[in-house]
C-alpha cells in the first residue's frame, strides 16, 4: 500500500466521521407524537405517555419514549417494519391507509410573535 492510498483512506474515514456527527447534532429527540390520518391531524400525544391508539386501519403504540406501528391492514406492512422512532429524523408512513406518525420537539412559544 502506498502512502497516498493510506492518506486517502484516512481522509475518507475522517470526512465520514465529521458528516456523521454533524448529522447527529441536527437530530432532536422529540417530545410530541403527531398522528395524521388522511392528511389531517388526528391526535397529538406526549412521547412520555404510554398508550395504544387505534385509528381504524392501524394501531400506534407509544411507550418508553418511543412510538411505533404495532399493526396495520395494509398488504406490505412497511409501516409496521419501520420500527420505533423517538426523534425528528424519520417518520412512520402507511401510504395505503393514509396514516403518518411524526415526532416533533414541543415548541416553547404558544403564540405567533411578530
Amino acid at each position: 500500500m502506498k502512502k497516498r492510498d493510506f492518506l486517502l483512506i484516512i481522509s475518507i474515514i475522517l470526512i465520514s466521521a465529521v458528516l456523521f456527527f454533524v448529522r447527529e447534532s441536527f437530530i432532536e429527540t422529540g417530545e410530541t407524537v403527531l398522528i395524521y390520518v388522511d392528511n389531517k391531524l388526528y391526535k397529538t400525544v406526549s412521547l412520555s405517555e404510554s398508550c395504544e391508539i387505534d385509528v381504524g386501519t392501524n394501531t400506534i403504540v407509544i411507550e418508553n419514549g418511543y412510538a411505533y406501528m404495532k399493526n396495520a391492514t395494509c398488504p406490505d406492512k412497511i409501516c409496521v417494519n419501520t420500527g420505533k422512532i423517538n426523534d425528528n429524523s424519520r417518520d412512520i408512513i402507511c401510504l395505503p391507509n393514509k396514516v403518518m406518525v411524526k415526532i416533533t420537539k414541543k415548541s416553547t412559544l404558544d403564540a405567533v410573535s411578530g
